[in-house]
């Protein structure tokens, strides 16, 4: 999203009654917990399946790219 973008929300805000405030408040508390605990859950799992296959991820997508060639 760029600054522009950005800047025109946050004009639209500064229009708002304090209901509709507390609305967008609500939506954007809640969006970002739910951003938290997605990123917490995969921090979870980063670095789980290491030491599993003998090689390196990337080279085993480019050897499965090549053979669909």
């Amino acid at each position: 999203m760029n600054t522009s973008t950005v800047q025109s929300i946050i004009e639209q805000i500064r229009k708002l009654n304090t209901d509709e405030l507390e609305l967008i408040l609500k939506e954007v508390f809640e969006s970002v917990e739910r951003k938290k605990r997605i990123m917490q859950t995969l921090d979870n799992f980063i670095g789980t399946g290491k030491g599993i296959w003998n090689l390196d991820g990337q080279e085993y997508v480019n050897s499965l790219r090549e053979e669909d060639r």
